[in-house]
């Protein structure tokens, strides 16, 4: 029997992240590129606590925990290009936090 491994411990950054989106300026973020932040963000926190056995399966897990949230709190908020290019190439999710938004 699988354990089942709970979302990062920081669901608050993706919140954060996801609110400071309605400050950036460009444009309605889409559904797309709101899954690719709150994807981005988890696969930041599990590696930085390195774990990457079961990652694949804790990330979608994450996504699908977070979904209504992500939708309700990101989809159409203002984001730009920069903010989002930032979110790719960040190393951390602090650094998204802090720097992307």
């Amino acid at each position: 029997m699988r354990s089942r491994t709970p979302a990062p411990s920081s669901p608050a950054s993706i919140c954060v992240a996801a609110a400071l989106l309605c400050w950036g300026c460009g444009r309605p973020a889409t559904e797309k590129e709101c899954d690719e932040i709150v994807v981005r963000i988890a696969a930041l926190e599990f590696k930085a606590r390195g774990r990457t056995g079961d990652s694949a399966d804790e990330i979608r897990e994450t996504r699908e925990a977070l979904r209504k949230t992500t939708l309700r709190d990101c989809v159409g908020r203002r984001i730009s290009d920069a903010a989002m290019a930032c979110v790719r190439t960040a190393n951390s999710a602090e650094q998204i936090v802090k720097e992307c938004f």
